[in-house]
């Protein structure tokens, strides 16, 4: 039986079916030293230092910062300090140069990481530098440390793309089965909880034929209705444990349960069989491209280098990381792929979604499909005319920005982007 949620939108969207495959490693890398949700870290190394990978480059002490690893052998070419990110922000950098010799700092050393206490693989995850892959890329051992905190009892592995159209999660569920099963039992033992639940999308049929046998006993399976945004942490508890996690600023945690990405499980596996740090990146490419692929990329590679593989179709007009409902625009295509990254979106200028000034006609399209039950036409009304006080009154700081309002407004309102600027607006006020 598929499990599914309120509101939320059925969009129509063609899987990039091709297996994962690796991207070449450039000549110039650029790692940024902020791929997590707290502060940059602190470069670690001078301009023409040689580096292999597995060199520690950046560190700090925060818990909402996870260390920084050199991904590429070679010479550091440059350290910028105000190198541009995916929000629009800056944040300092590391250039590094490729000898192309592929040198590891350090050499496999095999482990039994299932055969360690919580405690030491707490400490590991922690110096591997791992996150919860993703826009919020929140380090691991920091969300795994308050589940520990709160004591929950459960915990949601998913496997289901948020974005329509990336195939991440629905390609590696069943590439990498047997690293995600040990990682699950990596999570259980490290929460020490007994429930454990594995959710994929309808439409990942090849992962219903192959996974009820091999995760038994591991995960109880929980198929999920292909609508969007259902992969959202919150509305996933909802559909599989009817539990909700209170707003504005609850978490799953709150009520019990940990939710992980099935890449980031997988990751977790892989880099504590081998105790190395994570230096790639699997991400969707998809949109205006000659060939849409699913690609294991480097992380540090500027985003020119991969359309470049996969070959643009026609002129570009935007770039977006994430996906064309809740990604980001890009204004450079130096930005490199970090762990924030899950897929790279093309569109050409006749895909643009066309907006207007006309009026909300009132047909209540964008209060049907709002899965926080909000009424989006009234809080960007307001926020359209500085009424902040009056949108928060209807619950402004409640909307998760999902975009489904928008996508069905006959008007062309853009909703999402006036409660955008609402929220930009108290937070400016408030400081």
């Amino acid at each position: 039986m598929k499990r599914s949620m309120k509101g939320g939108v059925y969009l129509e969207e063609s899987k990039v079916e091709s297996t994962i495959e690796d991207l070449p490693v450039p000549q110039r890398l650029v790692i940024p030293l902020k791929q997590h949700k707290g502060p940059p870290c602190k470069s670690l190394l001078k301009k023409g230092k040689g580096v292999k990978i597995g060199d520690e480059i950046g560190k700090s002490e925060d818990e909402f910062s996870a260390p920084i690893y050199a991904t590429v052998s070679g010479k550091v070419a440059g350290l910028p300090k105000r190198f541009p990110d995916i929000r629009g922000g800056i944040a300092p950098a590391v250039e590094i140069e490729s000898d192309g010799k592929e040198e590891w700092s350090i050499s496999s050393s095999p482990q039994e990481p299932l055969q360690q206490s919580p405690e030491a693989l707490m400490k590991a995850i922690q110096q591997m530098g791992l996150v919860d892959f993703g826009i919020d890329a929140i380090p691991l051992s920091a969300k795994l440390g308050l589940a520990q905190s709160k004591h929950v009892s459960a915990v949601i592995i998913n496997g289901v793309d948020l974005e329509p159209g990336v195939a991440v999660r629905y390609k590696l569920v069943t590439e990498k089965k047997q690293e995600l099963i040990n990682g699950i039992k990596l999570i259980k033992k490290i929460l020490n909880v007994n429930t454990a639940y594995l959710a994929i999308e309808v439409k990942n049929t090849t992962a219903q034929e192959q996974l009820p046998g091999l995760v038994s006993g591991v995960a109880e399976l929980a198929v999920l209705d292909s609508k969007f945004p259902q992969g959202l942490d919150i509305f996933l508890v909802k559909a599989i444990m009817g539990k909700e996690a209170p707003s504005p600023n609850g978490v799953p945690e709150d009520v019990g349960v940990c939710v992980l990405g099935a890449d980031t499980v997988i990751a977790l596996w892989d880099a504590l069989k081998d105790m190395k740090p994570v230096i790639d990146q699997v991400i969707t490419v998809y949109g205006a491209v000659n060939k849409p692929k699913n690609l294991r990329v480097r992380i540090g590679t500027p985003l020119k280098d991969v359309l470049s593989h996969c070959g643009v179709n026609g002129n570009i007009a935007k770039v977006i990381v994430g996906g064309p409902m809740m990604g980001l625009a890009q204004y450079s295509l130096e930005i490199p792929v970090t762990k924030e990254i899950t897929a790279i979106y093309v569109q050409r200028q006749s895909d643009l979604a066309t907006i207007s000034d006309q009026k909300c006609i009132n047909c209540g399209w964008c209060v049907k499909v709002c899965p926080m039950g909000l009424l989006p036409n009234v809080i960007a009304s307001f926020c359209q005319v500085d009424m902040f006080e009056e949108a928060e009154s209807y619950n402004l700081s409640y909307c998760i920005e999902c975009g489904c309002c928008a996508y069905v407004c006959p008007a062309k309102i853009p909703l999402v982007h006036w409660i955008k600027y609402g929220k930009s607006q108290i937070k400016r006020e408030e400081q």
